[in-house]
Protein backbone atom coordinates (compact mmCIF):
# COMPACT_ATOMS: atom_id res chain seq x y z
CA UNK A 1 0.00 0.00 0.00
CA UNK A 2 1.57 3.35 -1.02
CA UNK A 3 2.34 5.48 2.42
CA UNK A 4 -0.14 7.91 3.27
CA UNK A 5 0.80 11.41 3.95
CA UNK A 6 1.42 12.35 7.46
CA UNK A 7 -1.65 14.30 8.77
CA UNK A 8 -1.24 17.40 11.12
CA UNK A 9 -4.56 17.56 12.92
CA UNK A 10 -7.65 15.28 14.00
CA UNK A 11 -9.36 16.42 11.27
CA UNK A 12 -6.77 15.23 8.33
CA UNK A 13 -6.71 12.11 10.59
CA UNK A 14 -10.70 11.46 10.37
CA UNK A 15 -10.10 12.45 6.67
CA UNK A 16 -7.52 9.60 5.86
CA UNK A 17 -10.19 7.32 7.45
CA UNK A 18 -12.81 7.71 5.83
CA UNK A 19 -10.61 7.96 2.52
CA UNK A 20 -9.22 4.62 3.47
CA UNK A 21 -12.58 3.04 4.47
CA UNK A 22 -14.42 4.22 1.01
CA UNK A 23 -11.46 3.22 -0.98
CA UNK A 24 -12.31 -0.43 0.38
CA UNK A 25 -16.26 -0.44 -0.29
CA UNK A 26 -15.17 0.63 -3.94
CA UNK A 27 -13.14 -2.51 -4.11
CA UNK A 28 -15.60 -4.78 -2.55
CA UNK A 29 -18.39 -3.11 -4.59
CA UNK A 30 -16.14 -4.11 -7.57
CA UNK A 31 -15.40 -7.80 -6.39
CA UNK A 32 -19.09 -8.07 -6.35
CA UNK A 33 -20.02 -7.04 -9.81
CA UNK A 34 -17.17 -9.50 -11.49
CA UNK A 35 -18.40 -12.40 -9.01
CA UNK A 36 -22.11 -11.77 -10.08
CA UNK A 37 -20.61 -11.89 -13.70
CA UNK A 38 -18.97 -15.14 -13.39
CA UNK A 39 -21.70 -16.55 -12.18
CA UNK A 40 -23.65 -15.43 -15.62
CA UNK A 41 -21.24 -16.90 -17.53
CA UNK A 42 -20.88 -20.03 -15.48
CA UNK A 43 -22.89 -21.69 -18.18
CA UNK A 44 -20.79 -21.77 -20.94
CA UNK A 45 -17.48 -23.78 -19.75
CA UNK A 46 -16.37 -24.59 -16.51
CA UNK A 47 -12.68 -24.38 -17.40
CA UNK A 48 -13.77 -21.04 -18.67
CA UNK A 49 -15.03 -20.01 -15.52
CA UNK A 50 -12.52 -21.59 -13.37
CA UNK A 51 -9.95 -19.45 -15.12
CA UNK A 52 -12.29 -16.39 -15.19
CA UNK A 53 -13.05 -16.72 -11.10
CA UNK A 54 -9.06 -16.47 -10.58
CA UNK A 55 -8.63 -13.28 -12.32
CA UNK A 56 -11.40 -11.91 -10.47
CA UNK A 57 -10.18 -12.55 -7.44
CA UNK A 58 -6.96 -10.82 -8.15
CA UNK A 59 -8.87 -7.67 -9.38
CA UNK A 60 -10.28 -7.39 -5.89
CA UNK A 61 -7.28 -6.40 -4.42
CA UNK A 62 -6.04 -5.14 -7.25
CA UNK A 63 -4.71 -1.23 -7.06
CA UNK A 64 -3.13 -1.14 -3.47
CA UNK A 65 -6.70 -2.03 -1.93
CA UNK A 66 -5.51 -4.13 0.94
CA UNK A 67 -8.14 -3.68 3.06
CA UNK A 68 -11.72 -5.32 2.45
CA UNK A 69 -13.99 -4.17 5.21
CA UNK A 70 -13.38 -3.01 8.71
CA UNK A 71 -13.98 -6.07 11.71
CA UNK A 72 -12.42 -3.99 14.70
CA UNK A 73 -13.72 -5.30 18.23
CA UNK A 74 -11.51 -3.07 20.20
CA UNK A 75 -10.14 0.57 20.42
CA UNK A 76 -6.42 0.06 21.87
CA UNK A 77 -4.95 2.94 22.95
CA UNK A 78 -1.27 3.23 24.07
CA UNK A 79 -0.02 5.67 25.83
CA UNK A 80 3.49 4.87 24.43
CA UNK A 81 6.07 7.78 25.20
CA UNK A 82 9.40 7.34 23.60
CA UNK A 83 9.30 6.62 20.12
CA UNK A 84 11.04 3.32 20.54
CA UNK A 85 8.22 2.08 23.11
CA UNK A 86 5.65 3.27 20.39
CA UNK A 87 7.37 1.03 17.82
CA UNK A 88 7.88 -1.97 20.22
CA UNK A 89 4.00 -1.80 21.22
CA UNK A 90 2.89 -1.44 17.21
CA UNK A 91 5.15 -4.72 16.68
CA UNK A 92 2.97 -6.45 19.03
CA UNK A 93 -0.28 -5.25 18.38
CA UNK A 94 0.13 -6.37 14.10
CA UNK A 95 1.05 -10.14 15.50
CA UNK A 96 -2.71 -9.74 17.83
CA UNK A 97 -4.24 -8.83 15.10
CA UNK A 98 -5.61 -11.53 13.60
CA UNK A 99 -7.25 -12.68 16.29
CA UNK A 100 -8.39 -9.05 17.93
CA UNK A 101 -8.73 -6.66 14.71
CA UNK A 102 -8.60 -3.32 16.87
CA UNK A 103 -8.42 0.86 15.90
CA UNK A 104 -4.73 1.20 17.83
CA UNK A 105 -3.62 4.56 18.57
CA UNK A 106 0.33 4.64 19.37
CA UNK A 107 0.82 8.26 21.33
CA UNK A 108 4.25 9.38 22.03
CA UNK A 109 4.74 13.02 23.82
CA UNK A 110 7.69 14.71 22.64
CA UNK A 111 9.91 17.96 22.92
CA UNK A 112 7.41 19.36 26.01
CA UNK A 113 9.25 22.75 25.44
CA UNK A 114 8.48 23.32 21.69
CA UNK A 115 6.45 24.20 19.73
CA UNK A 116 2.40 22.83 19.62
CA UNK A 117 1.96 20.24 16.76
CA UNK A 118 1.31 16.62 16.02
CA UNK A 119 1.94 14.41 13.02
CA UNK A 120 -0.22 11.20 12.87
CA UNK A 121 0.72 8.45 10.11
CA UNK A 122 -2.36 5.33 9.52
CA UNK A 123 -1.51 2.25 8.62
CA UNK A 124 -3.66 -0.69 7.75
CA UNK A 125 -3.24 -4.01 8.11
CA UNK A 126 -4.92 -6.87 5.73
CA UNK A 127 -5.83 -9.73 7.14
CA UNK A 128 -6.41 -12.79 4.57
CA UNK A 129 -9.48 -14.76 4.61
CA UNK A 130 -10.23 -17.80 2.50
CA UNK A 131 -9.11 -17.94 -1.38
CA UNK A 132 -6.31 -15.69 -0.26
CA UNK A 133 -8.53 -12.82 -0.20
CA UNK A 134 -8.70 -9.71 2.33
CA UNK A 135 -11.54 -9.82 4.28
CA UNK A 136 -11.22 -8.03 7.47
CA UNK A 137 -8.97 -5.33 8.73
CA UNK A 138 -7.38 -3.19 11.50
CA UNK A 139 -6.11 0.28 11.98
CA UNK A 140 -3.17 1.60 13.63
CA UNK A 141 -2.94 5.55 14.23
CA UNK A 142 0.62 6.93 15.04
CA UNK A 143 0.64 10.12 16.95
CA UNK A 144 3.21 12.02 17.77
CA UNK A 145 2.38 15.05 20.06
CA UNK A 146 4.72 18.47 20.48
CA UNK A 147 4.92 20.65 23.06
CA UNK A 148 1.35 21.79 24.67
CA UNK A 149 -0.38 19.08 22.43
CA UNK A 150 1.09 16.47 24.24
CA UNK A 151 -0.31 17.60 27.52
CA UNK A 152 -3.86 16.93 25.91
CA UNK A 153 -3.95 13.78 24.16
CA UNK A 154 -7.56 13.18 25.19
CA UNK A 155 -8.62 15.88 23.25
CA UNK A 156 -6.63 13.65 20.26
CA UNK A 157 -7.99 10.31 21.42
CA UNK A 158 -11.93 10.78 21.38
CA UNK A 159 -12.81 12.41 18.09
CA UNK A 160 -10.99 9.23 16.85
CA UNK A 161 -12.10 6.44 19.22
CA UNK A 162 -14.93 3.37 16.70
CA UNK A 163 -17.91 4.45 18.99
CA UNK A 164 -20.06 1.50 21.11
CA UNK A 165 -16.89 -0.22 21.13
CA UNK A 166 -14.44 -0.82 24.34
CA UNK A 167 -11.50 0.80 25.10
CA UNK A 168 -8.27 -0.68 26.33
CA UNK A 169 -5.66 2.10 27.79
CA UNK A 170 -2.69 0.17 27.17
CA UNK A 171 0.43 1.94 29.40
CA UNK A 172 3.36 0.07 29.18
CA UNK A 173 5.95 2.29 31.36
CA UNK A 174 5.05 3.73 34.80
CA UNK A 175 1.59 4.93 34.70
CA UNK A 176 1.44 8.37 36.40
CA UNK A 177 -1.67 8.03 38.90
CA UNK A 178 -2.47 11.56 40.27
CA UNK A 179 -1.58 13.85 37.36
CA UNK A 180 -3.42 15.48 34.82
CA UNK A 181 -2.88 12.72 32.12
CA UNK A 182 -4.07 10.36 34.12
CA UNK A 183 -6.95 12.13 35.30
CA UNK A 184 -8.07 12.62 32.02
CA UNK A 185 -7.35 9.43 30.32
CA UNK A 186 -8.44 7.06 32.69
CA UNK A 187 -12.15 7.69 32.47
CA UNK A 188 -11.99 7.18 28.66
CA UNK A 189 -11.23 3.58 29.23
CA UNK A 190 -12.78 0.08 30.28
CA UNK A 191 -10.08 -1.72 30.99
CA UNK A 192 -6.71 -0.59 31.56
CA UNK A 193 -3.27 -2.61 30.76
CA UNK A 194 -0.27 -2.38 32.63
CA UNK A 195 2.67 -4.45 33.19
CA UNK A 196 3.95 -4.08 36.61
CA UNK A 197 6.72 -5.98 36.31
CA UNK A 198 8.85 -3.75 33.89
CA UNK A 199 8.07 -0.31 36.51
CA UNK A 200 10.93 1.38 37.92
CA UNK A 201 12.38 1.49 41.37
CA UNK A 202 10.85 -1.65 43.67
CA UNK A 203 7.41 -0.99 41.71
CA UNK A 204 5.70 -1.51 44.95
CA UNK A 205 4.16 2.40 45.49
CA UNK A 206 2.71 2.09 41.84
CA UNK A 207 1.64 -1.28 42.95
CA UNK A 208 -0.12 0.30 46.07
CA UNK A 209 -1.54 3.55 43.80
CA UNK A 210 -2.64 0.78 41.00
CA UNK A 211 -4.78 -1.11 43.95
CA UNK A 212 -6.49 1.93 44.84
CA UNK A 213 -7.34 3.08 40.99
CA UNK A 214 -8.87 -0.12 40.69
CA UNK A 215 -11.26 0.14 43.48
CA UNK A 216 -11.85 3.52 43.20
CA UNK A 217 -12.46 3.93 39.62
CA UNK A 218 -14.21 0.15 39.09
CA UNK A 219 -11.92 -0.11 35.80
CA UNK A 220 -10.75 -3.60 35.01
CA UNK A 221 -6.87 -4.18 35.47
CA UNK A 222 -4.89 -6.41 33.47
CA UNK A 223 -1.51 -6.62 34.83
CA UNK A 224 1.05 -8.53 32.64
CA UNK A 225 3.15 -9.52 35.76
CA UNK A 226 0.15 -11.20 37.18
CA UNK A 227 -0.62 -13.07 33.49
CA UNK A 228 3.02 -14.46 33.05
CA UNK A 229 2.58 -16.04 36.60
CA UNK A 230 -0.22 -18.57 35.18
CA UNK A 231 2.48 -21.74 35.29
CA UNK A 232 3.23 -20.76 38.58
CA UNK A 233 0.37 -20.99 40.16
CA UNK A 234 -0.69 -24.09 38.69
CA UNK A 235 2.83 -25.73 40.08
CA UNK A 236 1.84 -24.05 43.32
CA UNK A 237 -1.63 -25.40 43.41
CA UNK A 238 -0.27 -29.16 42.14
CA UNK A 239 1.31 -29.54 45.94
CA UNK A 240 -1.70 -30.34 47.11
CA UNK A 241 -3.07 -32.72 44.15
CA UNK A 242 -2.59 -35.36 46.31
CA UNK A 243 -6.12 -35.80 48.10
CA UNK A 244 -4.35 -36.91 51.72
CA UNK A 245 -2.18 -33.62 51.20
CA UNK A 246 -5.37 -31.53 50.75
CA UNK A 247 -5.68 -30.45 54.08
CA UNK A 248 -2.67 -28.67 54.49
CA UNK A 249 -3.90 -25.72 52.57
CA UNK A 250 -5.57 -24.79 55.61
CA UNK A 251 -2.45 -24.55 57.73
CA UNK A 252 0.49 -22.41 55.79
CA UNK A 253 2.68 -21.45 58.10
CA UNK A 254 5.71 -19.75 56.01
CA UNK A 255 5.67 -17.94 52.17
CA UNK A 256 9.04 -18.09 51.00
CA UNK A 257 9.90 -16.22 47.59
CA UNK A 258 13.72 -15.52 46.27
CA UNK A 259 14.03 -13.70 43.58
CA UNK A 260 16.86 -12.29 41.52
CA UNK A 261 18.37 -9.29 43.18
CA UNK A 262 20.16 -6.46 40.39
CA UNK A 263 23.08 -6.15 43.48
CA UNK A 264 23.93 -8.70 45.88
CA UNK A 265 21.48 -8.16 48.53
CA UNK A 266 19.53 -5.71 47.14
CA UNK A 267 21.46 -3.25 49.36
CA UNK A 268 19.55 -0.28 47.75
CA UNK A 269 15.79 -2.21 47.89
CA UNK A 270 15.42 -0.82 43.98
CA UNK A 271 14.76 -4.04 42.41
CA UNK A 272 11.34 -4.33 41.01
CA UNK A 273 9.43 -7.07 43.09
CA UNK A 274 6.33 -6.92 42.35
CA UNK A 275 6.36 -10.67 41.09
CA UNK A 276 7.26 -11.90 43.61
CA UNK A 277 4.96 -10.00 46.05
CA UNK A 278 2.39 -11.27 43.25
CA UNK A 279 2.76 -14.79 44.37
CA UNK A 280 2.11 -13.93 47.96
CA UNK A 281 -1.38 -11.44 47.39
CA UNK A 282 -2.17 -14.28 44.95
CA UNK A 283 -1.77 -17.20 47.45
CA UNK A 284 -3.15 -15.06 50.62
CA UNK A 285 -6.24 -13.63 48.40
CA UNK A 286 -7.23 -17.34 47.64
CA UNK A 287 -6.78 -19.08 51.13
CA UNK A 288 -8.50 -16.69 53.50
CA UNK A 289 -5.61 -14.68 54.72
CA UNK A 290 -5.47 -11.48 56.30
CA UNK A 291 -2.69 -8.84 56.64
CA UNK A 292 -1.37 -8.51 60.51
CA UNK A 293 2.17 -6.65 59.64
CA UNK A 294 2.04 -5.13 55.99
CA UNK A 295 5.18 -5.90 53.94
CA UNK A 296 8.34 -3.68 55.42
CA UNK A 297 11.86 -4.13 54.50
CA UNK A 298 14.90 -5.02 56.57
CA UNK A 299 18.45 -4.33 56.92
CA UNK A 300 19.51 -7.66 55.66
CA UNK A 301 17.37 -6.72 52.15
CA UNK A 302 14.33 -9.09 52.71
CA UNK A 303 10.95 -7.80 52.85
CA UNK A 304 8.40 -9.44 55.59
CA UNK A 305 5.10 -9.16 56.47
CA UNK A 306 2.25 -11.53 58.87
CA UNK A 307 -0.99 -12.65 57.44
CA UNK A 308 -3.41 -14.89 59.42
CA UNK A 309 -4.98 -17.44 58.38
CA UNK A 310 -7.28 -19.10 60.77
CA UNK A 311 -6.33 -18.74 64.18
CA UNK A 312 -2.38 -19.17 63.49
CA UNK A 313 -0.09 -16.83 61.70
CA UNK A 314 1.82 -16.82 58.50
CA UNK A 315 4.98 -15.54 58.20
CA UNK A 316 5.84 -13.92 54.72
CA UNK A 317 9.21 -13.64 53.49
CA UNK A 318 10.59 -11.84 49.88
CA UNK A 319 14.42 -12.89 49.60
CA UNK A 320 16.45 -11.33 47.44
CA UNK A 321 19.16 -14.00 46.08
CA UNK A 322 21.99 -14.14 43.03
CA UNK A 323 20.89 -15.41 40.08
CA UNK A 324 21.31 -15.48 36.22
CA UNK A 325 18.02 -14.27 36.11
CA UNK A 326 17.12 -10.50 35.50
CA UNK A 327 16.29 -8.61 38.37
CA UNK A 328 13.40 -8.89 39.95
CA UNK A 329 12.75 -12.40 38.34
CA UNK A 330 11.07 -14.96 40.80
CA UNK A 331 13.77 -17.55 41.39
CA UNK A 332 12.14 -19.89 43.76
CA UNK A 333 8.60 -20.65 46.05
CA UNK A 334 8.60 -22.06 49.20
CA UNK A 335 5.17 -22.91 51.28
CA UNK A 336 5.29 -24.81 54.41
CA UNK A 337 2.42 -26.10 56.36
CA UNK A 338 2.06 -27.99 59.47
CA UNK A 339 -0.70 -30.27 60.34
CA UNK A 340 -0.67 -32.44 63.32
CA UNK A 341 2.77 -32.52 64.02
CA UNK A 342 4.15 -33.00 60.87
CA UNK A 343 5.69 -30.30 58.10
CA UNK A 344 5.00 -30.40 54.04
CA UNK A 345 6.87 -28.38 51.84
CA UNK A 346 6.55 -27.46 48.51
CA UNK A 347 8.96 -25.92 46.53
CA UNK A 348 8.58 -24.74 42.88
CA UNK A 349 11.18 -23.40 40.95
CA UNK A 350 11.54 -22.37 37.42
CA UNK A 351 13.86 -22.77 34.24
CA UNK A 352 13.79 -21.81 31.03
CA UNK A 353 10.89 -23.71 29.38
CA UNK A 354 10.03 -25.76 32.51
CA UNK A 355 8.68 -25.46 36.55
CA UNK A 356 10.15 -28.12 39.36
CA UNK A 357 7.73 -29.65 41.84
CA UNK A 358 8.81 -31.14 44.74
CA UNK A 359 7.03 -31.76 47.85
CA UNK A 360 9.06 -33.03 51.43
CA UNK A 361 7.11 -34.47 54.10
CA UNK A 362 8.40 -34.89 57.50
CA UNK A 363 11.87 -34.56 56.05
CA UNK A 364 11.86 -36.89 53.24
CA UNK A 365 11.03 -36.64 49.87
CA UNK A 366 7.44 -37.41 48.67
CA UNK A 367 6.59 -36.20 45.02
CA UNK A 368 9.05 -34.77 42.26
CA UNK A 369 7.14 -33.47 39.07
CA UNK A 370 8.28 -31.36 36.14
CA UNK A 371 5.83 -29.51 33.81
CA UNK A 372 6.39 -28.07 30.28
CA UNK A 373 5.81 -24.65 30.81
CA UNK A 374 6.87 -22.14 27.55
CA UNK A 375 6.68 -18.39 28.29
CA UNK A 376 4.26 -16.10 27.27
CA UNK A 377 5.15 -13.33 24.81
CA UNK A 378 4.02 -9.71 24.65
CA UNK A 379 1.92 -10.82 21.80
CA UNK A 380 0.20 -13.82 23.84
CA UNK A 381 0.03 -11.17 26.86
CA UNK A 382 -1.56 -8.68 24.69
CA UNK A 383 -4.24 -10.99 23.46
CA UNK A 384 -5.00 -11.90 27.04
CA UNK A 385 -5.86 -9.38 28.17
CA UNK A 386 -7.60 -7.88 25.14
CA UNK A 387 -10.22 -11.42 25.60
CA UNK A 388 -10.36 -10.40 29.43
CA UNK A 389 -13.84 -7.78 28.37
CA UNK A 390 -14.67 -8.47 31.80
CA UNK A 391 -12.53 -8.55 35.43
CA UNK A 392 -11.27 -12.07 36.06
CA UNK A 393 -12.40 -11.97 40.16
CA UNK A 394 -9.08 -14.00 40.81
CA UNK A 395 -6.92 -10.77 39.33
CA UNK A 396 -9.24 -8.33 41.64
CA UNK A 397 -8.59 -9.90 44.32
CA UNK A 398 -4.86 -10.67 44.03
CA UNK A 399 -4.59 -7.14 42.97
CA UNK A 400 -6.70 -6.34 46.54
CA UNK A 401 -4.80 -8.15 48.45
CA UNK A 402 -1.06 -6.41 47.70
CA UNK A 403 -2.51 -3.12 48.53
CA UNK A 404 -3.16 -4.39 51.74
CA UNK A 405 0.48 -6.01 51.61
CA UNK A 406 1.44 -2.70 51.17
CA UNK A 407 -0.32 -1.22 53.67
CA UNK A 408 -3.57 0.21 52.53
CA UNK A 409 -7.31 -0.63 53.60
CA UNK A 410 -9.47 -0.80 50.75
CA UNK A 411 -13.24 -0.19 51.97
CA UNK A 412 -14.23 -3.87 50.84
CA UNK A 413 -11.74 -5.29 53.27
CA UNK A 414 -13.35 -3.54 55.77
CA UNK A 415 -16.51 -5.52 55.34
CA UNK A 416 -14.96 -8.29 55.72
CA UNK A 417 -15.93 -10.99 58.39
CA UNK A 418 -13.55 -10.70 61.71
CA UNK A 419 -11.96 -14.05 61.23
CA UNK A 420 -10.28 -12.95 57.23
CA UNK A 421 -12.22 -16.30 56.63
CA UNK A 422 -13.56 -15.81 52.86
CA UNK A 423 -15.46 -18.45 52.50
CA UNK A 424 -15.91 -21.96 53.96
CA UNK A 425 -14.32 -23.89 51.56
CA UNK A 426 -11.74 -21.09 50.59
CA UNK A 427 -9.01 -23.73 50.22
CA UNK A 428 -10.37 -25.99 48.10
CA UNK A 429 -11.14 -22.97 45.80
CA UNK A 430 -7.71 -21.95 45.74
CA UNK A 431 -6.66 -25.14 44.74
CA UNK A 432 -9.66 -25.83 41.64
CA UNK A 433 -9.19 -22.25 40.90
CA UNK A 434 -5.84 -22.30 39.68
CA UNK A 435 -6.12 -25.83 38.60
CA UNK A 436 -8.15 -24.55 36.04
CA UNK A 437 -6.05 -21.71 34.86
CA UNK A 438 -4.84 -22.67 31.61
CA UNK A 439 -0.50 -23.00 31.69
CA UNK A 440 1.48 -20.44 30.98
CA UNK A 441 3.81 -17.49 31.80
CA UNK A 442 7.19 -16.18 31.34
CA UNK A 443 10.36 -18.03 31.67
CA UNK A 444 11.66 -15.75 34.20
CA UNK A 445 8.85 -14.73 35.82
Amino acid sequence: MPERPVAHSVSEIEGQLGSLWASAAMARAEASRAEAALIADQAEAAARTAATLAAARETSDAGGHHVAARTSVLNLVVVAGDRHTAERCAATISGTASRHASRSLILSAVDPDGPSGLEARIEALALTGAGGRAETGAETIRVIAHGETGRHLASIIVPLLVHDLPVALWWPADPPFGSHRAERLLPIADRLIVDGSAWSGDGLDLLARLSATAEERRVVVVDWALLRQARWREALASVYDLPDLRPHLGAIRRIDVEYAASERGDPAGQTNVVRPLSHVAWLASRLGMTVVEPLRREENGRRVATLRQKDHAVEVVLRPVRSDLGPGSTVRVEIVSRLRGTELVGDVAAGDRTVEVSIREGGRERVRRSYAAPRLTDVDLLGRAVDMGVADPVAVQALAMAGRLLGGESASRRHEPADGAQSADSADSAHSSARTEEHGGEDHD
